[in-house]
């Protein structure tokens, strides 16, 4: 009896440690599959959508635009590197391509066999880059650090295996970029197929070359059931098409372009019906193709399935529904890996927000994103053009004026300039507002709508003294850019003087050209607050502070919105209106700017410094790049440190070599010269009858200047901020004969009495 006790609680044991399938893979660690579509772009994807099955599954899919900011060429190569590694690298034709290990390379020679010859251990990793030191050698000493193969090391690490599986070759040509993204630090990948299961040769499709889909279906399904660890798969069909889409007949591409669209359908059909519950399957397009990139549409798709969720792609990166990094990724897998991240990443894991946005909507958006980077160029560099054709003829009509007078005609003129220069004044406030329309105007017309708005705007003031102009162009350039900024900056995204999530150089926060903008206005509109309040220095109470009162309360407002982590997020913006702001203020109030104000003003720089390392490190917001730096000033780490204020100097050297906004800013500085330094000190003149506002523009000039210095691109910050201090002084000195003869609102008291 006893003994059959026993047999029946072993069955029973038994019984209990054979699983069902389900729970086995429940049971199994989490497992990611990378799917690389190589040359996908959104119009693509639009088309995709009406094939078989594609549809359902992108409603079930996280959703989003991919933007990369790779050191050299937007190439796929370049991306895949970025992703891979967490950070920027370039990758260098002479490093050579990925082999098997077993491949045969030169002669009778195995790709293991002379990666050994080169020092890379072979042993364990089934495909091989023998290029990985040559890579390393071309990615040093540059100013960013790289870290190539920091994906595969930190999953070997912790003993994630790594497969994969793909690639681009044609013709004779071995093309394997997606091992740059899979490789450790070494060049090696301990799994995969590159070749011989993964590709076909097939008739109908670019260069005889089609992709076996069901091969690699059955090999990732094996792979699938061994467990946790990470799949990529390069599926290069779509790029080869493109890449002889100009050699081949019209007809004969859409017929090879619909196979590869039925192929993908069936494969991501299949793929997905058999998701396990520990599988997210991601899509990738690493870069788009080569007419995408000709027509400016140059944000490649992602995609998610991952559990149920659906919606948009967001991260703490770019904080913008359905906008992501290229940095982003590695984080992401290591996360949905459960893997701890490395130090030191600069970009956020993933998430699916669901926002309630339809594909359809979404693709209209980044159209729209696309629009705005194709037509940006061209306004702003007319409208550069424009302002330096302004203020060199108002500078040359009023030294003629000056010198021989003006006639009927000259008089028209100079009234045609000066409407200029106010319309000049109006810009930045109407780029601003112009991002909040849903058109999609070509460059050409959206200019012409602007300066003939501005021209209105223009003429509507003209009547207006200065000072009151002034106020109501600053004061609602100030407010729309704090309330835009205060509500999650959609204009400024938008906006053709805002920053592009194309080049994904700033995804949020205030950007370098409306810092300058919110810094130059915002002493302006004081300024000006002060100047049409003149008689407030005679009368007595509560009543004469309720101006420096509200300046302060502006300056602290407008400083608070640049330093903050979830606003402004711009520590150069912060500190340089902090001795813009200081300038200003002390000359607004009387002070004397001797031994103790620099005192002052070189306490609050440190003071501004430390509430920068502080906030940044106490917020409960995610780390941004001020964050990194306050991290490795705390830590000690200085070289880190060293190589960031390097790059940035760096960075702005070359701005003001090749920007056009370096040639505004010599153009102002010019300006600024003739004006100040001419025999009749035109400056001078201007300052007994405007005497606020030229105190103002020395705290412009301060705040231009420490722009150009606590900037990387310093020079576009110090262009859009003295524009607010050369614009106005040439519409005064183009004023009228009563004016220009020094009979203005300060001599004859005309607006104080307003």
């Amino acid at each position: 009896m006893k003994r059959k006790c026993l047999i029946f609680l072993s069955v029973l044991l038994l019984l209990t440690m054979v699983p069902k399938s389900e729970a086995r893979q429940t049971a199994q660690g989490p497992q990611v599959i990378l799917l690389f579509f190589e040359g996908m772009s959104f119009a693509d994807l639009e088309r995709w959508r009406t094939y078989p099955h594609v549809d359902r599954w992108l409603e079930q899919a996280g959703i989003g635009a991919l933007s990369v900011r790779p050191p050299g060429a937007r190439t796929a190569a370049n991306t895949y590197l970025l992703m891979g590694s967490g950070s920027q690298a370039l990758y260098t034709e002479r490093s050579g391509t990925a082999y098997e290990r077993e491949e045969i390379i030169q002669g009778n020679q195995t790709a293991g066999a002379w990666a050994a010859k080169l020092g890379l251990d072979p042993a364990g990793a089934q495909i091989v880059f023998p290029g990985i030191f040559r890579l390393h050698a071309e990615n040093r000493d540059k100013l960013y650090t790289s870290q190539i193969g920091l994906l595969g090391s930190t999953l070997a690490a912790h003993q994630i295996p790594v497969t994969a599986y793909g690639s681009g070759d044609y013709e004779d040509v071995r093309q394997r970029h997606a091992i740059l993204f899979a490789m450790d630090e070494l060049g090696r990948v301990p799994h995969g197929d590159l070749q011989v299961r993964t590709t076909s040769s097939t008739e109908g499709y670019p260069d005889g070359i089609r992709t076996h889909y069901e091969k690699l279906l059955k090999s990732i399904t094996a792979n699938a059931n061994q467990g946790a660890g990470l799949i990529t798969v390069q599926l290069a069909d779509l790029a080869r098409l493109y890449q002889l889409a100009d050699d081949m007949e019209p007809d004969q591409f859409d017929r090879s372009y619909d196979r590869i669209m039925r192929d993908w359908s069936a494969f991501l059909d299949q793929l997905l019906s058999a998701r396990t519950e520990n599988q997210t399957v991601m899509v990738v397009t690493p870069a788009v193709h080569a007419q995408a990139s000709q027509e400016k549409k140059l944000l490649p798709p992602i995609l998610v399935w991952r559990n149920t969720e659906s919606g948009l792609l967001t991260s703490a990166t770019t904080r913008q529904p359905g906008l992501v990094s290229g940095l982003d990724i590695l984080p992401t897998l290591m996360t949905w890996l459960q893997v701890p991240q490395p130090k030191g990443l600069a970009g956020h894991t993933l998430r699916i927000q669901d926002s309630g946005t339809d594909i359809a909507s979404f693709i209209q958006k980044v159209d729209g994103i696309h629009h705005t980077y194709a037509t940006r160029s061209s306004v702003l560099y007319t409208y550069v053009m424009l302002q330096m054709i302004t203020l060199a003829g108002a500078v040359v009509l009023w030294l003629w004026g000056r010198k021989r007078g003006v006639g009927e005609g000259g008089e028209k003129l100079r009234r045609g300039m000066r409407l200029a220069l106010l319309a000049m004044l109006w810009f930045p406030f109407l780029l601003l507002v112009e991002a909040a329309l849903t058109w999609q105007a070509a460059g050409v017309v959206a200019l012409g709508a602007l300066i003939m708005t501005s021209l209105l705007l223009a003429f509507l003031m003209e009547a207006l003294p200065l000072s009151r102009t002034v106020a109501i162009v600053c004061g609602l350039t100030v407010g729309s850019l704090l309330l835009d900024g205060w509500t999650g900056a959609t204009l400024m995204r938008q906006s053709y003087l805002g920053y592009d999530p194309v080049i994904g150089a700033r995804f949020y926060g205030l950007g370098n050209e409306y810092e300058g903008v919110l810094i130059g206005s915002t002493i302006l509109l004081v300024a000006a607050l002060y100047q049409i309040d003149r008689r407030r220095e005679k009368r007595q109470g509560w009543s004469r502070q309720v101006i420096p009162m509200f300046s302060a309360l502006l300056f602290a407002i407008v400083l608070y919105y640049m330093v903050a982590p979830h606003l402004g997020t711009d520590a150069g913006g912060f500190l340089a209106g902090l001795i813009g702001f200081f300038v200003a203020g002390s000359r607004l109030s009387g002070w004397k700017l001797g031994k103790k104000g620099l005192l002052l003003l070189a306490g609050g720089l440190v003071s501004g410094v430390l509430v920068l390392i502080v906030g940044s490190l106490l917020t409960d917001q995610p780390l941004t790049h001020v964050g990194r730096v306050s991290q490795q000033i705390v830590s000690g780490d200085w070289a880190q440190v060293a190589q960031m204020l390097e790059r940035k100097l760096e960075m702005n050297i070359r701005l003001i070599r090749v920007s056009i906004w370096s040639k505004v800013f010599v153009v102002s500085l010019l300006v600024l010269g003739v004006l100040s330094l001419r025999n009749d000190r035109f400056l001078g003149h201007l300052a007994q009858d405007y005497p606020h506002l030229v105190k103002g523009f020395a705290g412009v000039i301060a705040g231009s200047l420490a722009g150009l210095v606590l900037n990387d691109s310093g020079i576009v910050t110090a262009a859009t901020c003295i524009m607010f201090m050369v614009v106005p002084a040439l519409y005064a000195a183009l004023g009228a004969p009563d004016e220009s003869a020094m009979q203005t609102e300060g001599a004859n008291s005309r607006e104080v009495g307003d």
